[in-house]
């Protein structure tokens, strides 16, 4: 069985529908139907909002603040500068859609979730957490995706340039993936992958800093923790293996409950000595499991449950001190069924030089990069079938950037060249896959994220504090 389904319809387009009609206005559409949620929504502050103002609450400013009135008012809210502990709690792919799938109206996160946030564009885990890092959107921190492809220089006849490499962030290091060489083996510096510094590095906060999660000492942690690298605590990881079985989710909540502990440990260390903390914890649940079984899974569900007791305990623990918890994530998630994975045609595959798609993420905000004076004919040849042209969205970058998918500002010129030419972004759950993957899953399901859909783009933003009345 064909992990594509029937195969793609090629449709005749009357001639007088010009390249690219009507995508701009269905994107408003989306919006105002309300299955889109724009990144920039007025009504709700972003992700990009809460960094800023929790660098406002260190006592810090961000490199480059923006909507500096939104992270006021949040910054308030979480008790400023003068609140002694403030906690934030991050678990990956946790929208609120999962939240009320998974858990009853009376739970810990639904009760005390009063608030929401927008997740930054692309709705997914390289974007949010650099975003986290920095307060900066992904047009302006250089990393608004994952395998993000770049080059240095220009050539000459006989001189190449530097690369072009493909970025991945997320990883022991910062690798390219053709090679699996580290990038700076490959002549990229630090700074030329990190566009901006992280909110740490701006100055002395008063505040005591801890970082958990099963993730530090890596390249990446190592750059947002800046001089707070020594002011971690690691914590165990769930093994690929299993996840599905009952093992799997029992594992990922005692893990989760360590880091808890830590919290709770680091937090009572700096009351004891007198000492405002900033303590952070990052889990990869329920995002794990939903990208390997699904949203849906009952397995998530035990995950869920198991995150919303622990969180419960750590706000028992921290209500009767002068402290904040803020419980988030970095994006939600949707299941892709194997007849909704959809591989890009031979004709079209030709226009391009790289395309940035994949099952897990990539395929639901595609970065396509064409081949010279082919993007005419890329674009043309998108419209004539039916599945690309009903399922998705073919915006130019330069138009998706104006409409502020990217945020407030410009795409800065270091990080124009990562997004290519054009962005196809799924208007549901169709996600444009490699060959390889529509094999490896012809017989099951997967979570994905990073369109705009309400599912992916709405974000918790749970708020305990010394004035609230739980």
């Amino acid at each position: 069985m064909a992990a594509t389904g029937p195969p793609m319809k090629q449709a005749r387009l009357p001639a007088r529908e010009a390249i690219g009609t009507g995508y701009e206005q269905k994107l408003q559409r989306l919006i105002a139907e309300g299955r889109f949620i724009h990144p920039l929504d007025g009504d709700r502050p972003s992700f990009a909002d809460l960094a800023h103002a929790l660098a406002r609450c260190c006592g810090l400013v961000p490199e480059q603040p923006v909507r500096a009135g939104k992270a006021e008012e949040l910054a308030a809210l979480i008790g400023g500068k003068a609140r002694r502990h403030i906690v934030v709690v991050l678990c990956d792919g946790m929208g609120v859609s999962t939240l009320h799938q998974h858990l009853p109206p009376d739970s810990f996160l639904r009760q005390n979730n009063t608030r929401q946030l927008r997740a930054v564009f692309p709705a997914t885990t390289p974007a949010a957490l650099t975003t986290l890092a920095t307060a900066a959107w992904p047009g302006q921190h250089g990393l608004p995706g994952w395998e993000l492809r770049d080059q240095k220089g220009c050539e000459f006849p006989g001189a190449a340039g530097v690369g072009p490499i493909q970025l991945t962030i997320l990883d022991q290091v910062v690798r390219d993936m053709r090679t699996r060489k580290p990038v700076s083996d490959l002549g990229f510096g630090i700074e030329d992958i990190y566009i901006r510094k992280p909110w740490v590095s701006q100055g002395e906060s008063a505040r005591r800093m801890k970082f958990v999660n099963a993730y530090n000492g890596t390249e990446f942690t190592n750059w947002y923790q800046d001089k707070h690298c020594p002011s971690v605590m690691n914590i165990p990881e769930t093994a690929l293996e299993t996840l599905g079985q009952p093992e799997g989710s029992q594992k990922a909540v005692e893990f989760f409950n360590a880091g808890v502990d830590a919290v709770i440990s680091s937090v009572t260390e700096s009351e004891e000595e007198g000492w405002q903390s900033y303590v952070y914890l990052y889990t990869a649940h329920p995002d794990k499991h939903m990208h390997a079984l699904g949203v849906e899974h009952p397995e998530v569900t035990a995950v869920m449950t198991g995150i919303d007791q622990s969180l419960s305990r750590l706000w028992e623990h921290l209500r009767e001190l002068d402290a904040t918890l803020i419980v988030t994530a970095d994006h939600g998630h949707v299941t892709v069924k194997p007849e909704e994975m959809v591989v890009l045609p031979d004709e079209l595959l030709n226009c391009l030089e790289y395309a940035n798609v994949g099952v897990h993420g990539k395929g639901r905000h595609a970065y396509f990069h064409c081949r010279s004076g082919r993007l005419k004919e890329f674009q043309r040849l998108w419209d004539t079938y039916d599945t690309l042209r009903e399922n998705f969205l073919l915006l130019p970058v330069d138009a998706a950037a104006e409409l502020g998918l990217f945020g407030p500002d410009p795409p800065l010129p270091e990080v124009r060249p990562r997004l290519g030419d054009f962005l196809g972004i799924s208007c549901g759950a169709h996600t444009i896959v490699k060959p390889s993957e529509a094999t490896r899953f012809q017989d099951r399901a997967q979570g994905s994220h990073g369109s705009m859909t309400r599912e992916e783009m709405e974000i918790p933003f749970l708020l305990c504090s010394p004035s609230s009345s739980n």
